[in-house]
């Protein structure tokens, strides 16, 4: 079946930990309270190593990292910055797998950024804001799983300011037409929960980067992702 263009609201319930989060995920201070306040599947330990145990207990952040590693060597890249990183986990495997790799990681939730500091102090960790922020110097860029942050136009002014760049953007979740009839009729449901990004089919999300990139779609693991390279068609 033809994919259909769709951008919809994701909701999320957080169940006790709503009184932290708030309304809106999608906010430096929500995502800090979450990582900084909460024991749950987001949270980012002070301990590197329990830090390192979590990481390690995550096999397909394993596997997602050694792709994403043959993909750079792929295009001859050596230098890396992976923004909207969270807990770094898959930039903890991308380190160990190859120690070579250049890599700068960096996050718009500012005490995230600081603990990040403390935990992976082998790396330059720096703030940086893919809603109104240029790009940091480098070979690609690696958005991994921060598709959902973004609304259509915050995408499409990221794009632009990135439109010189390569980019390998590895998306959250690719959905089809019955993946967001669901979320409608849960989001119906879950009145209470929190705002918690944007859900695209696979067309919504090649509309973005048609004007500025040309794309191809590949596959790292568990989820599909696009390589991105500077070109596109107005």
């Amino acid at each position: 079946m033809t994919d259909v263009r769709l951008t919809v609201r994701h909701s999320f319930d957080f169940g006790a930990d709503r009184e932290l989060v708030g309304d809106d995920l999608v906010r430096p201070e929500s995502w800090d309270a979450v990582r900084l306040q909460t024991n749950g599947p987001f949270a980012l330990s002070a301990d590197r190593a329990e830090w390192e145990a979590q990481a390690e207990a995550a096999p397909q952040l394993t596997a997602r990292a050694e792709a994403i590693v043959r993909w750079v060597r792929s295009v001859g890249a050596r230098r890396v910055v992976s923004y909207g990183v969270g807990t770094a986990m898959l930039e903890y495997h991308l380190r160990r797998i190859d120690q070579d790799l250049q890599l700068t990681i960096t996050d718009y939730a500012p005490e995230t950024v600081q603990r990040l500091k403390s935990l992976f102090a082998e790396l330059e960790v720096r703030h940086h804001d893919l809603r109104s922020d240029g790009p940091l110097d480098t070979d690609v860029h690696l958005l991994h799983r921060v598709d959902s942050e973004l609304s259509d136009g915050e995408w499409l002014g990221l794009l632009g300011r990135f439109r010189g760049e390569r980019l390998l953007v590895v998306a959250t979740e690719v959905a089809d037409v019955q993946r967001v009839l669901l979320e409608l009729l849960l989001r119906a449901r879950r009145r209470g929960a929190t705002r918690a990004g944007w859900l695209r089919t696979r067309d919504a999300f090649e509309a973005l980067w048609r004007p500025t990139h040309d794309a191809r779609q590949i596959r790292i693991v568990d989820l599909w992702g696009w390589d991105l390279a500077p070109g596109g068609r107005e």
